[in-house]
């Protein structure tokens, strides 16, 4: 009998070199990891460009959402804006909107009223510092960082 193929699925394209870097870097960022991110952004990593994923979230959106280990969150944005800042992409980090239209400042505030929202009555430190974290990092995008 004739053989009949199946065709093959369709692959995603292979990641280039640069896009596969971007994506280590990204999950260094999810998993927490400051040392990580800091060692990729001094090798000039992709950290602008957005995930091929659902969401479409840069390294900056996915630490402003949080990452596995909360208190690496703000050293992580530290690090990022940092290196925008150092190589004039600011603008183009902290206005980037993922697939949902979501900037990365609009995730730390949504964050900041979910912890708001389900720790209502609670004045428990862990709150209280969460909430001083998202502060910090909304003050970040929308004045920058101190310099000095």
């Amino acid at each position: 009998g004739v053989q009949t193929c199946a065709l093959p699925i369709l692959a995603p394209e292979p990641l280039t070199k640069e896009e596969d870097d971007a994506k280590n870097l990204r999950n260094k960022v999810r998993i927490g990891d400051t040392g990580g991110v800091k060692g990729a952004l001094k090798n000039n990593v992709d950290y602008w460009s957005k995930g091929k994923t659902e969401r479409g979230w840069t390294a900056l959106h996915i630490a402003c959402w949080g990452s596995a280990k909360p208190t690496e969150d703000k050293n992580i944005v530290e690090a990022i804006l940092t290196q925008a800042t150092k190589n004039g992409k600011w603008e183009e980090v902290t206005t980037c909107a993922d697939s949902g239209g979501f900037t990365p400042i609009e995730l730390v505030k949504e964050r900041r009223e979910q912890l708001v929202a389900s720790s209502a009555g609670g004045d428990e430190q862990a709150t209280i510092d969460e909430k001083r974290k998202y502060d910090k990092i909304i003050e970040w995008l929308e004045k920058g960082l101190p310099t000095g």
